[in-house]
């Protein structure tokens, strides 16, 4: 886990090691290094937590559980893997009550959600006192895994999480990004769009540029693919970003 959230952060261990100081956390890029190649132990919570901040992680409590869990007792792993799988069964199970209203993707996500992530959401839809319904699970799933879902209060207005750094810094990732569905000709130059890449079912973004009869989708960040099409016919087009929220 820990690796996975240094790779998605492309800072260097050294550049992480200077951040933590701001926590006044001290260790070098030689202790980072070893951690995420499982050479040492999980750190303490303090540690840890840190790591997770300055790699701009939305996965900060996961890693701190999963360091417990690594170091807990195994009769303390097996009750947790066991409660775990049950509950993802049944919120599996509150999804499936209605037809076809989640995807494939969705499920996926699911079913691969860490430990503490599924104890989470299960606290939250299965319980007596549950105020909740699928409807608001299925959305929470979609929308966790990057898929779009639509906000009934705003018409045809898509919300997702944005999962990559295509925008940044100008929008950074793990944004909520808020997207209309607009006419293309209503579109101008310089608007930043919503599409599905490649018949992937994780949403991106880019800005529109024209020329010479082709349409240019720029992204932010360079090290992105740059797509060039003749017509909207040819990406799978979700709308015009109109706002975006960041979680501090």
């Amino acid at each position: 886990m820990l690796d996975a959230i240094i790779s998605e952060s492309e800072l260097s261990l050294r550049q992480i090691s200077k951040l933590c100081t701001q926590f006044d956390i001290s260790i070098t890029p030689s202790y980072i290094s070893q951690l995420k190649n499982g050479k040492l132990p999980p750190p303490s919570p303090e540690v840890s937590l840190a790591l997770a901040k300055v790699c701009n992680s939305k996965n900060q409590s996961q890693l701190v559980f999963q360091g417990y869990m690594e170091k807990a007792p195994e009769v303390i792993k097996e009750y947790m893997l066991a409660s775990s799988q049950l509950n993802r069964i049944m919120l599996e199970s509150l999804c499936k009550t209605e037809e076809n209203a989640i995807s494939k993707e969705s499920l996926d996500y699911l079913r691969d959600m860490d430990i503490l992530s599924t104890l989470e959401m299960s606290s939250r839809y299965i319980s007596p006192d549950n105020q909740l319904n699928s409807s608001d699970l299925i959305r929470e799933i979609t929308l966790s895994s990057g898929g779009v879902s639509k906000v009934q209060a705003q018409g045809d207005m898509i919300n997702f999480f944005l999962g990559d750094t295509s925008m940044s810094p100008t929008i950074p990732i793990h944004s909520y990004i808020y997207a209309l569905p607009t006419k293309l000709e209503l579109l101008k130059e310089r608007d930043v769009i919503a599409l599905y890449p490649n018949n992937r079912k994780q949403a991106t973004l880019r800005k529109i540029f024209f020329s010479n009869d082709k349409i240019l989708l720029i992204p932010e960040d360079k090290t992105f693919q740059i797509y060039i099409v003749n017509s909207f016919e040819e990406i799978e087009y979700l709308g015009k970003v109109v706002s975006y929220k960041v979680d501090l």
